[in-house]
């Protein structure tokens, strides 16, 4: 009965396979004249989750072929298991084969020389199988065999024809195919030698002639001309409304963002290659060689077509011990190697109200690894200059816009290996610079916005013929410019009683023209800053740049916080969330705002907890406003919070309710802003205080629907 069972099974399945075959060869001759379902759609779809299944039976039924075993009756079972192994392949692969001619007629494949030969190569692994079946007890064993291995070279080929469908052409074997990529620059083509790879290796997989997605194919230049179902993928001359820069520079996750999420993404220098590409014209025939010399296209071309080659500098000196860098290390300067586990030392200096030479003088232990100090924008004196040249393996030193007059330069011109020396910002003279005419490994000298005349800077180039140098833009052609904005000085954007503004701009001559009552300034009505502005309450500045002869700037805004009080201490009772922890409790009172950026290290984040924060004071204080820095970006799931609480009192275990507020939900439009909350209440003597903040769960709008909003607070404020 087993026997009978086994015998009727097979031959169902015998017949099975015979009906398959002569449906695929129906379906392929008929190609788009059989009209096919929805649900044969999905069916096809499943073409490249379900082809690897025949593959391995396959090669595994083609392998048992030439297996024998000595036992007998493990032979005989062997055989039996194998008749069942190649027949399950066989129609195996006549379904795969099905599905993919089924998935072969949806839009985006093109009937090209791969997806041809990827058919006719399915439809012969399907005979090879279906062979290999009906012969694999033909009384001549080399028969199967010879069977089973031209099958398993057809998978072979055939694989290669549908990678090259899915992937673009010689997908298998690029990684091990030559590629002429020493071409002279001289001798390249913008378009071949550099668009063309790009589109190539980010693009074409998804977009060739057998696969072309969105009826967009990259092969052919006539085929990039014509773009596809959106429209034109570029408009030459004009990149800010051409559909691929749109594509690329869109967020990741959005589903129209090319290359989609997952593939190989292009990077800067590939983005701004195509960039400059349709800038100029998109042109197919233009020579790298026939671009001007420091045109941004052909700059790019010869970063990518001919690298430079560069020797790597050889240092002669042994690693600093990794304890001794570590505690040199504060918030106002940073000693770090060059690259990881790397000897040379590089140091930077911040916040110039904390800087003196002695924070120099206590890099002497390491001055044997230190080739780099950037002291820009610090109070350094000329006496200064002997300290900096104790430090003899200095390559780079930073000097612009700092106190030095230039008058102790020749210190400067002992170090021997020093290369690069920036004086920018400083009224170093002609005379000055001379005294470094003894400087040996001198090669690049900075002096931009200094007091030297344009003879003067020539006459330096004159006499230190070996360096550089460096004097920045100079308007020969009388071009009006644009100035850039004025930049602030002051680090904090909160103070306790009053704070003194001050606002500068690196250009000699501007004038800065402010406003304080909201209005936008101008160069006719608004007061030009002087010195400093006091502000003893909550101010917000809006300030512009103008000079004679120039554009004046966009105007810049601050924005400036009054506190009367300082907490002793700020704890959390619940902690900070994801990557959004900035500094913990201090936070809150560490007078940085966090601005628009979330990602900045200055705010705190919470969405599954509420924000508990317990604030005391040195002694009991009058308070009768608390002001909250918040954060909303509807996008990015950030939304004011769902409710507010104030405690306040002698201490924790003695606190009452000042003040419960509930701030407008978020609506689908709402812009990004930071914004202050403000939680006023009856005058109130309190020594601790409360705060309670609990995220706002996201509307039925918003994507995230259902879920916990995420909360952000940078700063408090107490009045």
């Amino acid at each position: 009965m087993m026997k009978w069972n086994r015998i009727r099974w097979q031959e169902a399945g015998s017949q099975l396979l015979f009906a398959t075959n002569i449906f695929v060869l129906v379906l392929f001759v008929a190609g788009s004249r059989i009209l096919v379902p929805a649900w044969l759609q999905v069916l096809g779809r499943m073409h490249p989750l379900v082809l690897h299944f025949p593959i391995v039976l396959l090669i595994l039924g083609g392998l048992l072929l030439f297996i024998q075993l000595r036992e007998p009756e493990a032979n005989r079972w062997k055989i039996r298991f194998t008749s069942w192994l190649i027949l399950g392949a066989a129609i195996s692969t006549a379904v795969t084969v099905i599905m993919g001619l089924l998935l072969a007629r949806e839009e985006g494949y093109t009937d090209n020389g791969n997806i041809q030969w990827h058919k006719w190569g399915g439809i012969a692994v399907l005979w090879g199988a279906s062979a290999l079946y009906w012969l694999r007890d033909y009384r001549k064993p080399w028969l199967p065999k010879t069977s089973a291995l031209a099958t398993v070279v057809l998978l072979l080929v055939t694989g290669h024809f549908g990678a090259n469908v899915t992937h673009g052409n010689n997908f298998v074997l690029a990684p091990v195919t030559p590629r002429n990529t020493a071409v002279p620059l001289e001798k390249a083509l913008v378009y071949e030698h550099l668009v063309k790879p790009i589109l190539e290796e980010k693009c074409m997989n998804c977009h060739n002639a057998g696969k072309a997605k969105g009826g967009l194919s990259m092969e052919l230049p006539q085929q990039l001309l014509a773009g596809g179902k959106t429209g034109k993928l570029f408009i030459p001359g004009n990149p800010a409304i051409s559909l691929m820069m749109e594509r690329l520079h869109l967020p990741a996750e959005d589903k129209k963002h090319m290359p989609p999420t997952g593939k190989p993404q292009l990077s800067e220098e590939e983005v701004a290659l195509l960039y400059y590409w349709i800038k100029g014209g998109a042109d197919f025939k233009t020579p790298v060689a026939s671009l001007p010399a420091h045109d941004s296209l052909r700059l790019l071309a010869a970063a990518r077509l001919q690298p430079a080659v560069s020797k790597e500098p050889v240092y002669n000196f042994s690693p600093a011990d990794d304890k001794l860098v570590q505690q040199l290390n504060n918030n106002y300067r940073v000693v770090y190697p060059i690259a990881l586990h790397a000897a040379p030392l590089v140091a930077n200096w911040y916040n110039k109200d904390k800087f003196n030479i002695k924070s120099v003088s206590e890099l002497l232990p390491v001055k044997e690894q230190l080739i780099e100090m950037h002291l820009q924008k610090m109070p350094v004196q000329d006496a200064d200059l002997d300290v900096l040249a104790q430090f003899k393996q200095l390559r780079v030193l930073n000097l612009s816009f700092t106190n030095i007059t230039g008058q102790t330069l020749t210190a400067l011109a002992k170090l021997p290996h020093l290369r690069s020396l920036s004086l920018s910002g400083t009224p170093v003279t002609l005379q000055q610079l001379m005294s470094l005419k003894s400087a040996p490994a001198l090669q690049e000298l900075y002096v931009w916005n200094t007091g030297l005349s344009p003879a003067d800077i020539l006459q330096v180039q004159k006499n230190l013929q070996q360096v550089t140098v460096v004097k920045g833009f100079t308007n020969d052609k009388g071009e009006q410019l644009k100035l850039n904005q004025p930049t602030i000085l002051n680090t904090l954007a909160v103070f306790r009683n009053s704070m003194q503004l001050i606002l500068q701009h690196p250009v000699k001559g501007v004038e800065i023209h402010y406003t304080t009552d909201g209005s936008a300034p101008d160069s006719l009505h608004s007061p030009v800053f002087k010195d400093s502005l006091l502000i003893t309450a909550n101010t917000t500045v809006r300030a512009i740049a103008c000079k004679q002869g120039w554009y004046a700037s966009d105007p810049v805004q601050f924005s400036f916080h009054k506190t009367a009080y300082a907490p002793d201490s700020i704890s959390l009772l619940n902690q900070p969330e994801g990557a959004y922890i900035a500094n913990g409790g201090s936070t809150l009172t560490d007078g940085q705002k966090g601005g628009m950026d979330y990602n900045n290290g200055k705010w705190l984040g919470y969405t599954k907890n509420e924000l508990q924060a317990i604030v005391r004071f040195p002694q009991p204080v009058p308070l009768k406003s608390v002001t909250i820095g918040a954060l909303r970006n509807v996008g990015s799931y950030i939304f004011l919070p769902q409710q507010i609480q104030i405690w306040g009192g002698a201490d924790p275990q003695h606190l009452k309710l000042l003040k419960k507020i509930t701030p407008p939900a978020g609506k689908k439009d709402d812009p990004v802003t930071a914004m202050d909350i403000d939680c006023s209440f009856p005058l109130t003597q309190v020594s601790c205080m409360k705060i309670m903040m609990t995220p706002a769960i996201l509307p039925s709008w918003h994507p995230g629907k259902g879920k916990h909003a995420w909360v952000f607070v940078d700063e408090l404020l107490f009045n």
